[in-house]
């Protein structure tokens, strides 16, 4: 691996980086920090990106939110993983503000159990304690089991 010393050849390598998706600011300094000569100059490189519009932990927060949330994750863990990656509880608040976590708890649940509702206690808080692995809150689980046997 080359170790980059030169303002252009940093700038240019997180380029590459944002190109493939978006990224926080955190996370392209723990990508890019065993791959440059001097730590200054790679701060400097993502000041000027930030200022340029090409970083975003906003953008970076909104992608990352609802990626994990179609992928059945619940709001304590989308927080937890976006904390860190350098992403403040403020944006989290904001990007998830107005999300009906019961009914994504439900689309997990439902995907999980496939059609076969669960038979018995055991079951039941096995499902539960998946759902909460998952990062819902135990409202939001009790909601969408209630939600589950109107169905």
């Amino acid at each position: 691996m080359k170790i980059l010393n030169e303002p252009k050849a940093i700038r240019l390598k997180i380029m590459d980086f944002l190109s493939r998706r978006e990224h926080s600011s955190k996370e392209i300094f723990q990508k890019m920090s065993h791959r440059v000569e001097f730590k200054e100059m790679l701060e400097d490189s993502i000041d000027q990106l930030i200022q340029d519009g090409l970083i975003s932990n906003e953008r970076f927060a909104e992608s990352y939110f609802q990626s994990r949330k179609n992928r059945g994750y619940g709001p304590l863990r989308i927080k937890n993983e976006l904390k860190q990656k350098g992403v403040n509880e403020g944006l989290f608040n904001t990007v998830q503000e107005g999300t009906d976590w019961p009914s994504y708890a439900l689309k997990a649940l439902e995907k999980k159990i496939n059609g076969k509702y669960p038979d018995g206690m055991k079951e039941v808080l096995k499902l539960k304690n998946f759902l909460n692995y998952r990062g819902f809150n135990f409202q939001d689980i009790d909601k969408a089991f209630s939600m589950l046997e109107r169905e």
